[in-house]
């Protein structure tokens, strides 16, 4: 019996072709910027928009060459201590809680 693979399993979601998490993060940072930069540095808009067409682009790349890039990324922060405290006297780590 053929069991059928979930689309969001097997693709994760997309914004404009580039995983969507990071995807949304670089378009709120960049219109971020680009509010800064009009308002405390009469800057250009055209200059952080370009710039956020190009660091888009180069998260579509990343995600051609890992789709859950998202994932892989939130599963790179930190996972807790480093090491652990005993709760008796010996000598070394031991993983008792």
């Amino acid at each position: 019996m053929r069991e059928p693979i979930f689309k969001a399993v097997a693709m994760p979601p997309r914004m404009f072709l580039a995983p969507f998490k990071i995807a949304a993060a670089n378009l709120v940072l960049h219109g971020a910027f680009m509010m800064i930069g009009i308002a405390a540095f009469d800057l250009n808009p055209l200059t952080p928009l370009l710039s956020a067409v190009g660091c888009h682009f180069l998260l579509i790349f990343a995600g051609m060459k890992e789709p859950h890039l998202s994932n892989v990324l939130q599963s790179w922060g930190v996972s807790g201590p480093a090491s652990t405290h005993n709760i008796y006297k010996s000598k070394g780590v031991k993983m008792a809680p």
